[in-house]
């Protein structure tokens, strides 16, 4: 499998990621820690995204 592929895959996931911890934030015991992960899982998106061709 082409890696750019595999990379844009992986940068798909995160973002389904994000977004279900978002919708559940309420759902964590501490917000602090739902929070922490949307920023560690934004920053990891940024930086695929480095790797992919603009569209």
């Amino acid at each position: 499998m082409d890696i750019l592929k595999q990379v844009a895959e992986l940068k798909e996931f995160l973002g389904k990621v994000y977004c279900f911890i978002e919708d559940n934030e309420d759902a964590f015991k501490d917000g602090v820690e739902a929070e922490g992960m949307k920023n560690e899982t934004w920053k990891w998106m940024q930086e695929l995204a480095k790797f992919l061709p603009e569209v």
